[in-house]
């Protein structure tokens, strides 16, 4: 507004002057004044100017900016996209890795079960195993104190010396009797002792316990290691 009307002024003082120079009778004071009129219009006309050529300026630097942030606008366009895109990748991918982890998950679980199940099965089997050793190992026992004692020779029993018996008879004087007792403690029958070929060979035995020792310590490596 205030430049329009300095134009206006300005234009007025202009007009005012063409028409005293080119009256017929123009005073001094007139045509001063028509002058200060004329160089004010003057001045402010190339203040008016200015402030256009500033703002001819500013617009052309707001121009540039506003191309600017266009262009930034766009970069962080396709950045958005391009994240976007990152992101539902990166999404797709975790929810593969989740399969994949629930499916090794349910894999784990199944051996474990499995490796649960093959424990107590081997630990009931080594119970039974246990059982089976203890009582092959009694009765390898057994065997050999039936050996040992089945070798050794049977003790000397000792006998009573036999014992004179008088029967007295006051009339007829009769031969003295003698009576010989039975052996106190002495058995019906000694057992005979067996022979060298049927005592079982103990290194053989022994042998047959240790391979069968062996068999099983092997056996539970396998299982266990």
């Amino acid at each position: 507004m205030r430049r329009g009307k300095k134009i206006q002024t300005a234009a007025i003082g202009m007009l005012c002057l063409t028409t005293l120079t080119t009256g017929a009778c123009v005073t001094q004071s007139t045509y001063d004044t028509a002058a200060t009129d004329l160089e004010a219009a003057k001045a402010e006309l190339r203040s008016v100017s200015t402030e256009t050529q500033e703002l001819a300026q500013q617009v052309s630097d707001l121009q540039q900016l506003q191309i600017g942030i266009a262009r930034e606008r766009d970069v962080a366009s396709s950045a958005l996209k391009q994240a976007r895109k990152a992101v539902k990748a990166e999404r797709a991918a975790s929810q593969i890795r989740l399969t994949k982890l629930t499916r090794t998950i349910q894999d784990l679980t199944t051996q474990q079960k499995s490796l649960r199940y093959a424990v107590k099965h081997s630990t009931e089997e080594q119970a039974r195993l246990q059982s089976a050793v203890e009582y092959h190992t009694s009765k390898l026992g057994e065997a050999d104190e039936f050996s040992t004692s089945s070798v050794t020779p049977p003790s000397q029993t000792a006998l009573v010396p036999p014992v004179h018996t008088l029967v007295p008879n006051e009339s007829v004087p009769k031969p003295t009797v003698t009576t010989t007792a039975a052996p106190v403690n002495q058995p019906a029958a000694n057992p005979k002792p067996q022979s060298a070929g049927n005592q079982p060979p103990e290194p053989a035995e022994e042998d047959w316990l240790s391979f069968f020792k062996n068999w099983v310590t092997s056996f539970w490596q396998s299982i266990f290691f």
